[in-house]
C-alpha cells in the first residue's frame, strides 16, 4: 500500500540501507540542485518508509526524533531544506529492509544516478540480507551429507537431485519477504548461496544465466575492495578529501570516474584480480596490494586512453607480474621484480603513444593493437600523398571514393 503525504523536513532521516553512498556533500552539484528546488520546486517525491519498519540495531544517526525513513531521494531531501522547504511530498512505503534496499537500488539506477562504487555497496547490503547464515549441511532433496555450498553444488552435478529452479527461488524469497515485512519479521534466508546470488540477479539483471551471476559476484567483489580502491569507481563529487589526495598521491587524476556504473566495463574486475594477484602470489611485506593497485593505475594511465585500453593494459601487465615475479623468492627481490615489470610496462606504454599519437585517426580506438597502428601509418601517407592537412578532408575523400566504387560494383543509380 503506497500513499502520499507531505511530512515536515524534521520527521524525516536518511535510511540505512539507502544506496547513495554520501547523500550531501554541499559541493557545486548539489547547490546547483538546491538552487533547482528553490526556483522550481520538488518535481518528484521522495519515497520513505515508516521508522517502525526498520530492523533494531540499525545506525539512525542523531535524529532519534524522526518518524520516517528516506528509502529515496535523500538529495532532495538535503536540497529541499537548504531550500527553505518546511515540508515535503513523499510517497510512503511499509516496506521492510530488504524491499527498502532493493528499491533504493532500482530507483536510482533507472535515474542512472549511481556510481559503480555504490551499486556494488547496495548490492552487497542486500546480499547480507539474504546469504544463508550457515552453509547447507545436507541435500535437502535425498537427504546426504555436504560440506557446503560449492559440495552441494557438485551434490546436483553428479546425481539426480536438482535445485529448484531460480525463478522458484526468487519467487519464494519475494513472497517469503512480502509476508514477513508485513509481520514485521526479518527476511527469509536463502539455503545456498548460490540461491541468494540467483536472486539478486533475477532482481536486478532480470536473468540468472550464468554471465548474470559473474556479474553479481563481480559486484560483491568490487565491494570488498580496500576503501582506497573504492575510490577509484565513485565520482569525483562522492570522494572525501583523504580519498582524493590519496589518488594524487600516487598520479592519479581525481576527475574522473572508472567504472560505467552497470557492471559491464569491466574495469571493476581486473582491479579485483590485480589485487587478489598481489595478495596471493607475493609475500606479504613484498608488495601491499593496494599500494600495488594504485600504483599500477596512476602507471599506466593515459590521458588519451579509454577506459577499454586500460582494462587491457592492466589485463596485461596482471599477466607479465605472474610470469615476472618468483613465488618463492624474497620478498626484497619480489618488490623488485614488481617495480621493475611495471616500469617497463609504463615506459612501453609511453612509446607506443609517443609513436602513434601524432598520427593516429580516431579517438576511440584500441591504440595498442597491431591493427590500428598500421592503420594509423596508413592515414599519415594517404595525407601526405594527397596534399591533404586535415583529418576531415582526407575522410571525405575517402568516403566519397569508396561510395563510387561502390554504386558502380553495384550498379546503383
Amino acid at each position: 500500500m503506497i500513499r502520499q503525504e507531505r511530512i515536515p523536513v524534521e520527521e524525516l532521516v536518511v535510511d540505512p540501507v539507502q544506496a547513495r553512498d554520501e547523500a550531501w556533500t554541499n559541493d557545486k552539484t548539489d547547490r546547483q540542485l538546491a538552487a533547482s528546488v528553490a526556483e522550481d520546486g520538488l518535481l518528484q517525491n521522495l519515497i520513505v518508509r515508516p521508522i517502525e519498519h526498520i530492523t533494531d540495531g540499525m545506525d539512525l544517526g542523531d535524529n532519534s526524533e524522526a518518524s520516517y525513513a528516506i528509502v529515496a531521494g535523500s538529495r532532495r531531501y538535503h536540497a529541499a531544506m537548504d531550500a527553505g522547504y518546511e515540508a515535503v511530498p513523499c510517497k510512503v512505503l511499509d516496506a521492510d529492509d530488504l524491499d527498502a534496499a532493493w528499491t533504493s537500488l532500482l530507483e536510482n539506477t533507472d535515474r542512472k544516478d549511481l556510481s559503480e562504487q555504490e551499486i556494488a555497496q547496495q548490492l552487497a547490503l542486500i546480499y547480507e540480507l539474504v546469504r544463508p547464515r550457515q552453509e547447507p549441511a545436507a541435500c535437502p532433496q535425498c537427504g546426504e551429507p555436504v560440506a557446503d555450498g560449492p559440495a552441494l553444488d557438485a551434490h546436483y552435478d553428479q546425481t539426480d537431485c536438482t535445485p529448484r529452479g531460480d525463478d522458484d527461488n526468487v519467487n519464494l524469497q519475494s513472497k517469503a519477504a512480502a509476508g514477513n515485512a508485513a509481520a514485521g519479521n526479518a527476511p527469509t534466508r536463502f539455503s545456498t548461496d548460490r540461491q541468494a546470488k540467483c536472486y539478486l540477479a533475477q532482481r536486478f539483471l532480470g536473468r540468472t544465466d550464468d554471465s548474470a551471476i559473474a556479474l553479481i559476484e563481480g559486484h560483491l567483489r568490487t565491494a570488498a575492495l580496500p576503501d582506497s580502491l573504492q575510490a577509484l569507481f565513485k565520482t569525483p563529487d562522492d570522494r572525501t578529501t583523504s580519498e582524493r589526495q590519496t589518488l594524487e598521491n600516487y598520479g592519479i587524476e581525481t576527475d574522473t570516474t572508472l567504472g560505467s556504473g552497470e557492471g559491464k566495463s569491466g574495469t571493476s574486475r581486473e582491479i579485483v584480480a590485480l589485487h587478489d594477484t598481489v595478495e596471493t602470489d607475493l609475500a606479504d611485506d613484498a608488495v601491499d596490494g593496494t599500494d600495488a593497485v594504485l600504483e599500477t593505475v596512476g602507471s599506466l594511465t593515459h590521458p588519451e586512453m579509454s577506459e577499454q585500453e586500460l582494462r587491457r593494459t592492466l589485463r596485461d601487465f596482471r599477466h607479465d607480474v605472474t610470469a615476472a615475479v618468483e613465488t618463492d623468492a624474497p620478498a626484497t627481490a619480489q618488490r623488485q621484480q614488481f617495480t621493475e615489470t611495471l616500469q617497463a610496462c609504463a615506459e612501453e606504454l609511453r612509446e607506443t603513444y609517443e609513436e602513434v599519437e601524432p598520427q593516429r585517426p580516431f579517438k576511440k580506438v584500441d591504440v595498442l593493437g597491431p591493427d590500428t597502428q598500421r592503420h594509423s601509418r596508413w592515414h599519415a601517407h594517404a595525407k601526405q600523398s594527397r596534399e591533404v592537412s586535415g583529418h576531415g578532408e582526407l575522410v571525405r575523400e575517402l568516403y566519397q571514393e569508396r561510395l563510387e566504387t561502390l554504386a558502380e560494383q553495384e550498379g546503383w543509380e
